[in-house]
């Protein structure tokens, strides 16, 4: 990537591959917990084929291995949590969730880039939550699915702003490999005491092998990768911001796929108008503190 305009160009690829987990997650016949291990599995495995092919070191003998590794235990709880709040509520209730890490975003950035708090990043990030209760309406009969996704929320900005300092130092492949390899580690230890490891992929039905290939491949592995790329150009905010499209592309492909059963009412096509205006603000935003910070001169001045 060279510019800016390319990296939102591959965060929205990034973000639009995403909206498929939600899509064959449903297609896929495995229970949750092996549904997300054998996902992770595959997506280490992808990892470590594309860096033998980029030439890319996968060596642990990094400063940073330990910061890898713990980052990938609290992946590791947004994905428990996120398909906990599923189990005990609904997948809308959770992805409506999910969008509120646009504002724990929000609050944390500062305080590991050394900033203040902006104020239309806080207001856009409250937008966004309005948006997405308007798209799945307000479920308060299923409260403890709303905490827990809450929760998952407050993992997903936290592990993603952590990935934006990480990504200054060393290589995306390299980090995405130990942090999915530490959750599908953390993941197989758990089921191994609870005695519940799924079957090989190979024992599993044709279709949920080819969706878990899908899965673990195309939307885990790669969009992993570039998911961490893109914060060597964009901020963590803009990243959040922009991740939550992925349950507006998730109810495109749905209404694409099932028709008349995923149909929605008018207000949630509003809502669905409501986060596109707010990506359309922040970039308006973040262009034109670039445009200012580039006019400032240096301690030394210009020219």
């Amino acid at each position: 990537m060279r510019n800016r305009t390319q990296a939102l160009w591959l965060l929205h690829l990034t973000v639009f591959l995403w909206g498929f987990t939600g899509i064959l997650g449903k297609l896929i016949q495995q229970g949750t917990l092996h549904l997300v291990y054998t996902r992770t599995i595959i997506a280490a495995l992808g990892l470590a084929l594309a860096a033998w092919w980029m030439g890319r070191s996968l060596s642990w003998r990094v400063p940073k291995l330990g910061i890898y590794l713990l980052t990938g235990l609290i992946i590791t709880g947004h994905w428990i949590t996120f398909y906990g709040a599923i189990k005990i509520s609904t997948a809308s209730i959770a992805a409506a969730c999910l969008s509120t890490s646009t504002v724990f975003t929000a609050l944390l950035e500062p305080m590991w880039f050394k900033r203040r708090v902006r104020a239309y990043e806080v207001v856009l990030g409250l937008i966004v939550i309005a948006a997405l209760l308007l798209i799945f309406g307000l479920e308060t009969g299923h409260r403890w699915g709303i905490v827990v996704g809450v929760l998952s929320a407050l993992l997903s900005a936290w592990f993603n702003i952590i990935n934006a300092v990480l990504v200054r130092h060393d290589d995306p492949v390299r980090i995405s490999f130990y942090e999915i390899a530490s959750v599908a580690v953390a993941m197989g230890i758990g089921l191994l005491i609870a005695g519940d490891l799924p079957p090989p992929l190979w024992e599993l039905p044709t279709s949920d092998i080819v969706y878990h290939l899908l899965l673990g491949l195309a939307c885990t592995s790669f969009p992993f990768v570039t998911g961490i790329l893109v914060m060597r150009l964009l901020s963590p905010f803009t990243v959040m911001l922009t991740v939550n499209l992925e349950p507006v592309y998730t109810i495109l492909i749905a209404l694409a796929i099932w028709g008349e059963e995923e149909r929605m009412r008018t207000g949630s096509y509003l809502g669905i108008a409501l986060i596109l205006a707010c990506l359309f603000v922040n970039g308006w935003f973040q262009r034109r503190r670039t445009a200012v910070e580039l006019a400032e001169p240096g301690p030394l001045g210009r020219g």
